[in-house]
């Protein structure tokens, strides 16, 4: 497995995301059949226009309560529950939400890598997103790709971030490896191989998280299966989450 970083100049609103990582895979010899396109959510939601100034935010009251539970700008917690979505608790510095199926901080909204006084909310419908973005890619070079979008998250009980895929199109998100036998003999009953999480997390190796301007990645010869309509899904209802189920959610937000 082959993974290369691509450095791009910085995404704008309305620019054609599609032609720029066409013109960039020049530095990895272009786009090949079987590459599977790992791109940030960031530069994905920059080109739909996503992005927000704080200054002309209002906020509402509970907006203002909130924040000042995380210790966060008002202004900033009044776009995380535009965002939609549950909030599951709030820390200091953070308010962890659950929306579209994805457990996350502050519901995707984030200053980091955007201009000052500004934030980059999540994409919009990003499976969509991810299929759009591979079409455009097929025009312009006629290879069948696979392309993930990835934000960063962090795991239960650890400390640091990892890539985590929040939309998919052409590949196999999850390998389900039931009926397989382990090395002595066990048939295996549970389970399933988080590819496109894995393959996200490879890609923020060289992604890097603070200025290193490489928000896409191709990943070559890992043998992944391309697929027009996977049949799983990387996401699972809280009742299935082993760290979800259970959990005694507060009412008081």
């Amino acid at each position: 497995m082959r993974v290369l970083g691509l450095s791009m100049p910085l995404v704008k609103p309305g620019d054609d995301l599609g032609k720029l990582i066409v013109r960039a895979s020049e530095q990895a010899g272009g786009l090949r059949d079987g590459d599977v396109i790992v791109v940030t959510s960031k530069v994905v939601a920059t080109a739909q226009g996503r992005v927000r100034e704080l200054a002309r935010v209002r906020p509402s009251a509970r907006a203002r309560k909130l924040a000042t539970q995380a210790d966060l700008e008002p202004e900033f917690v009044a776009l995380v529950l535009r965002e939609g979505g549950r909030v599951v608790r709030a820390a200091k510095g953070v308010i962890l939400t659950l929306k579209g199926g994805v457990l996350c901080a502050n519901a995707g909204v984030d200053s980091s890598n955007a201009p000052l006084g500004h934030v980059v909310l999540m994409p919009t419908k990003p499976d969509r997103a991810a299929g759009e973005l591979r079409q455009a890619i097929a025009r312009r070079t006629n290879a069948r790709v696979g392309v993930i979008i990835v934000d960063s998250n962090v795991k239960p009980l650890r400390l640091g971030t990892v890539g985590q895929t929040i939309g998919v199109a052409g590949l196999e998100p999850v390998v389900d490896c039931r009926g397989q036998h382990d090395l002595y003999g066990k048939p295996l009953r549970l389970t399933f191989r988080a590819l496109a999480d894995q393959l996200a997390t490879a890609a923020q190796l060289v992604m890097g998280e603070a200025a290193e301007r490489v928000p896409v990645v191709i990943v070559r010869e890992v043998g992944v299966e391309l697929a027009e309509r996977p049949r799983h899904s990387p996401k699972i209802s809280p009742k299935r989450c082993i760290y979800f189920n259970g959990l005694k959610l507060s009412k008081k937000y």
